[in-house]
């Protein structure tokens, strides 16, 4: 990988609507600090804007003549940012952390590592990487189940499991087995020592920066004390959402499979 920058959200956002993109700038303050009024959101970039100048970003030559205060590399590199068609979004909400892989040409991606919407940190890495970058940004541990574990829910029941006091109407619509019940118990465990919370690995198009991302694939995962519990979706079936406990093998083909749909991309 190669190292771009690292910067808050405000030096993101100022960048970004200084190479002609306010829209977007004002999303990722919004994100980071909440909505403001346009006086706040003013005296917050002028602040911002002496941290560039700190950071030696602000071109003042430039600004004097007029022109965009960044230098020609700066905004060749944020326009490919916030131009990315594609985007792979890796989340890990327990801890208030994301990263965002965005497409930018041929095998070229560009890591965005997300910490509490404060710290954005950028490199260029290639498709080839992607495997080992998630793997290394989960860093689970080497697991083999010792028993099979599995069941399965329909869309409504699973979508409930997101909210803790609907476990009981969950269980209510699955109708599970006994042994079905207690491979179920065994997830709920797991996903109590993560803040109930499911982890997600998700594949986006952006048509354009005036559109909405477009889902086109999201798998969703969890790791347990035994194993990790991956989720696939059957489709035709009653009960098509399948939760298994898996290998960390299994776990690692699945991330493979990320990188197998992002170089289609590259295509």
């Amino acid at each position: 990988m190669n190292f771009v920058m690292k910067c808050s959200t405000e030096e993101l956002a100022l960048l970004v609507s200084l190479t002609g993109f306010p829209n977007v700038a004002k999303g990722i303050l919004e994100a980071g600090l909440g909505t403001k009024t346009q006086q706040e959101w003013d005296a917050v970039m002028e602040a911002t804007a002496h941290q560039l100048m700190v950071k030696e970003l602000w071109v003042e030559e430039a600004e004097r003549s007029g022109e965009i205060p960044l230098s020609e590399e700066m905004q060749t590199f944020i326009k490919s940012y916030v131009e990315s068609k594609y985007m792979v979004r890796v989340p890990d909400a327990p801890n208030q952390h994301a990263a965002i892989l965005h497409h930018i040409k041929g095998d070229t991606w560009l890591l965005h590592s997300i910490d509490r919407d404060i710290i954005h940190e950028f490199a260029y890495m290639t498709v080839d990487e992607m495997p080992q970058v998630i793997k290394d940004y989960y860093a689970f541990s080497e697991k083999n189940p010792d028993v099979q574990r599995t069941f399965s829910l329909s869309e409504e029941a699973f979508d409930l499991l997101s909210i803790r006091d609907q476990v009981k109407k969950v269980q209510m619509l699955a109708d599970l087995a006994p042994e079905e019940e207690m491979h179920f118990q065994a997830f709920l465990t797991d996903l109590d020592h993560h803040a109930w919370t499911l982890h997600n690995i998700s594949f986006f198009h952006i048509p354009s920066i005036d559109e909405d991302p477009f889902l086109e694939n999201i798998t969703f995962f969890l790791p347990g004390k035994e194993g990790i519990w991956i989720v696939s979706y059957r489709e035709g079936e009653e009960l098509p959402v399948q939760v298994k406990l898996e290998s960390t093998d299994e776990w690692n083909a699945i991330v493979q499979g990320v990188a197998v749909v992002a170089k289609q991309t590259s295509e």
